[in-house]
């Protein structure tokens, strides 16, 4: 197993490990949202995105050209995004509205430390991807 495989792997496992925190805000949150956050750009694959899914030998599907990048992601679905959290671009993952920060400022604030804690983690192995090679 090589060094970015290692990365991959456990930054996949942190954010499946924080993702129920997280979409425990987002199911109170977003459906009363009159403005949808989920936009193209958000969903769109850096290359250490790819780093990331490639070391993991995942697949990384293709934008569709058509959509504006200011439109509703592609990958936004009626219970909200068709991918789980691990399988998304790293801006979709932590991009986080002024009513989410809001409703995680109000929670128990243990799961906020939690989350910020996870998050510091992901970010040191996130950007230990960088350069790390893609293929094609």
């Amino acid at each position: 197993m090589t060094p970015s495989m290692d990365i991959a792997r456990e930054l996949k496992q942190l954010l499946v490990r924080t993702s129920p925190l997280i979409e425990r805000y987002t199911a109170a949150v977003c459906p009363a949202c009159a403005e949808i956050c989920c936009r193209q750009r958000h969903g769109m694959f850096t290359d250490r995105d790819r780093a990331y899914l490639a070391a993991l030998g995942e697949h990384v599907p293709r934008h569709d050209p058509a959509r504006s990048t200011d439109g509703r992601c592609q990958f936004l679905g009626p219970a909200g995004c068709a991918k789980p959290r691990w399988q998304r671009a790293w801006k979709c993952t932590w991009f986080f509205c002024v009513p989410l920060l809001r409703a995680l400022d109000a929670g128990p604030q243990r799961d906020a430390r939690a989350l910020s804690a996870a998050l510091a983690e992901m970010v040191r192995r996130y950007d230990a991807l960088e350069g790390v090679p893609h293929g094609p």
